[in-house]
């Protein structure tokens, strides 16, 4: 357990940890008038034997460049690594207390690099802190540190903390251990006046450093005085599909007066507009509504309320929840510049009430409403799940007749390729089912012998309709197809793999586990011989979808403001 403990006052530290050691706590987590906590991501973090680190804002602005969480463990290095510095570990009791009793330990930000520096430190994804103020080591702090003790790979950055909150440097003869072209630009000027830079210029350059680094974080403030009376969609990924479409259609017919335009290079028609068009930036920038299904183009900057429509209940672990360790360790500001965007949001749309608590911790939920109203692909579903016209042009145009059933496979996208195998199409299994396959938008898998590949004219709400069987590994379309009552099945045979490099939502996983294959010879006898249970009832489908009303209500009050 972790006990969440006031530190305003350090002296009596020992005390409280002892006593809260004594009741049962592993960890604890300071709070104070310059430390706040987001419980909900609090709540969210794992406990191990370690200290673990968290991530954090500042004036609840993402400001950190760090790649580290996209790794297990910690290192001092790789800490002090970051355009920023705070205290922000979650302390395993029993060694705050060695600490705490061998060196003089009279701010947290004390406790924080002794800690780091001496322990092996767990990593956990989480914002879980937001600093008010920027915190120091002590005087005392560096005059109990024995020196002798210290990696001379850590001499540089003992010596670039205490400069920079105005200490005696520890190590005078240090030698950098990185090639100069490694270092931060004020670093650098560090090395080069061995410290002996004024401290007023080092400011100076790292302010420039900052707000440089800003400008590339995607923070802003929005200006509402910009903003006219129109709407834009931009769909996932500029795609005329999805929930952005269906919503559109309803919309549109139902507000012929109002200016809403689709950013889209999939159709043409005076509603639509093109992804390179001149005007677009200006258009998004000024829209009062701006309806988004996964994160905004770099480009853009809405000062107009921001509706965010998403593109499944997930499987898959998401953003904070899951390590991501390619894009952390890869992609320059990937944090910063996906939490920021996020901030700028002001509602998300949900498929039902029972996942707001996977998106509560996976994104930053402080400025957000989310909305349970169902998905409005999945009120099309439901519109026409006992349409039989509809499904018989469906048909058609696959060119399926009556003989045999209908399996529609559909995997998601595997970042590493050698954590998806598909299922074997088997000369049973193609004899049995028209076999549709459907690749996931951003993949680029071989599509396998023998089955019918999915036009892309089709939309894959049309392709579940006409299915029989949805059978995909951590597709959130198993949730679409639940709610109209097809049968379903997960196949993951490359599970742990998938599991390291993107994370699942176990429990959610373990609630299709009837469902839930990673054995291929059994998955394909069940297949064959109409063996895959039914499920009836799940708590993450909505079958009360109100999507397109309330969403096209919500917009209209927001319009007529």
């Amino acid at each position: 357990m972790i006990k969440q403990i006031n530190i305003s006052n350090m002296a009596h530290l020992d005390i409280q940890l002892n006593k809260a050691k004594s009741a049962g706590y592993s960890h604890f987590i300071p709070y104070s008038n310059e430390i706040k906590i987001n419980q909900d991501m609090l709540n969210a973090v794992p406990l191990g034997e370690h200290s673990i680190a968290v991530d954090y804002t500042i004036h609840g602005v993402y400001l950190n460049d760090c790649r580290y969480f996209g790794n297990d463990k910690l290192s001092f290095l790789a800490w002090m690594n970051n355009i920023n510095h705070y205290p922000n570990i979650i302390y395993n009791i029993d060694t705050a207390l060695i600490y705490l009793s061998k060196y003089q330990i009279q701010s947290i930000m004390d406790l924080a690099v002794i800690t780091i520096l001496k322990n092996e430190i767990d990593i956990d994804g989480h914002v879980v802190f937001d600093f008010i103020e920027e915190l120091q080591t002590s005087s005392s702090f560096w005059n109990s540190l024995d020196t002798r003790e210290i990696k001379i790979a850590n001499h540089f950055d003992l010596n670039k903390l205490a400069y920079i909150h105005g200490h005696s440097i520890p190590f005078p003869k240090y030698k950098h251990p990185l090639a100069d072209e490694t270092l931060r630009f004020a670093d650098s000027w560090l090395v080069t006046t061995k410290f002996k830079l004024p401290k007023w210029m080092y400011n100076k350059i790292h302010q420039r450093a900052i707000q440089n680094h800003k400008k590339l974080s995607y923070i802003y403030t929005k200006d509402t005085s910009k903003l006219k009376n129109h709407v834009v969609f931009l769909g996932f990924d500029y795609g005329y599909r999805g929930n952005s479409k269906y919503l559109f259609n309803y919309f549109v017919k139902r507000n012929p007066t109002t200016e809403a335009y689709y950013i889209t290079d999939d159709r043409r028609g005076p509603y639509f507009l093109p992804i390179d068009a001149e005007h677009n930036k200006e258009l998004i920038e000024t829209a009062k509504i701006v309806v988004i299904e996964s994160y905004m183009p770099e480009a853009y900057q809405p000062n107009g309320t921001v509706i965010q429509l998403w593109h499944g209940t997930p499987i898959k672990e998401l953003f904070l929840d899951s390590k991501e360790p390619y894009q952390n360790q890869t992609i320059y500001n990937y944090r910063a510049r996906k939490y920021n965007k996020w901030k700028h949001q002001s509602y998300v749309l949900l498929d039902s009430k029972a996942s707001e608590g996977l998106f509560e911790t996976a994104f930053p939920n402080e400025t957000v409403q989310f909305l349970p109203f169902g998905y409005p692909r999945v009120s099309y579903l439901l519109n026409y799940k006992d349409n039989q016209n509809q499904q018989r042009k469906i048909r058609e145009k696959l060119k399926l007749n009556h003989t045999k059933p209908v399996l529609l496979y559909a995997p998601t996208w595997h970042k590493n390729t050698e954590s998806f195998t598909p299922l074997t199409m088997t000369p049973e299994l193609l004899e049995k089912y028209y076999v549709i396959y459907k690749g996931h938008i951003e993949g680029d898998d071989a599509i396998p012998e023998g089955v019918i590949e999915a036009p892309m004219d089709i939309e894959t709400q049309d392709l579940i309709l006409v299915s029989d069987i949805v059978l995909t590994d951590y597709s959130s379309i198993i949730f679409d197809a639940l709610t109209i009552d097809k049968k379903v099945c997960l196949y993951t045979p490359n599970h742990e793999e998938y599991k390291e490099e993107r994370g699942v939502y176990i429990d959610v996983l373990n609630s299709l586990a009837k469902v839930w294959y990673t054995d291929e010879e059994l998955l394909l006898n069940h297949l064959i011989h109409d063996r895959i249970p039914t499920i009836h009832q799940h708590a993450l489908i909505n079958r009360n979808n109100q999507s397109l009303k309330k969403l096209t209500q919500l917009m209209r009050d927001i319009l007529d403001k």
